[in-house]
């Protein structure tokens, strides 16, 4: 089984691959920091699915460059690229918030318009919390076993 995180918060991530690694021994990850690092990944391989952060950096960050323009629905944006080029991945979001865009939009809603427009692809959100670790844990889980 074959998956990709793509997450641009280092702490997040890395909390993200050490619970797939010890609990999800048959699962292979990558991991892409931005939108377009994230979607090359996905044009380049076939991943059984994939957690989306909804907030990302157009561009990798480096040295010698900025991150590009914040996308707050970069992750959106993904999806709808999936979508145009047929591209089948299981995609859970994994978001540390519960509202976007300063607020004019609530994770349920945007997971309603998700389920809409991307029903083929997209299974729903896990809400990340640093500090209720075991609490999305178990929803990824469920997710995952779900679809595994």
């Amino acid at each position: 089984m074959k998956g990709l995180l793509i997450e641009d918060d280092p702490n997040k991530a890395k909390k993200v691959l050490n619970f797939l690694s010890e609990n999800f021994k048959d699962i292979e990850m990558n991991h892409k920091i931005s939108y377009q690092s994230g979607l090359q990944e996905i044009f380049e391989n076939e991943f059984d699915f994939i957690l989306l952060d909804m907030s990302l950096p157009t561009y990798d960050q480096n040295s010698s460059s900025s991150s590009g323009k914040p996308r707050n629905f970069g992750g959106r944006d993904i999806l709808k690229e999936m979508k145009r080029y047929k591209k089948h991945s299981k995609v859970i979001v994994v978001t540390q918030y519960n509202e976007f865009d300063g607020g004019s939009i609530s994770i349920n809603e945007l997971d309603s318009q998700l389920k809409t427009k991307f029903d083929d692809i997209y299974k729903g959100y896990v809400i990340y919390k640093s500090q209720r670790t075991e609490e999305w844990q178990n929803e990824l889980s469920i997710f995952l076993k779900s679809f595994i």
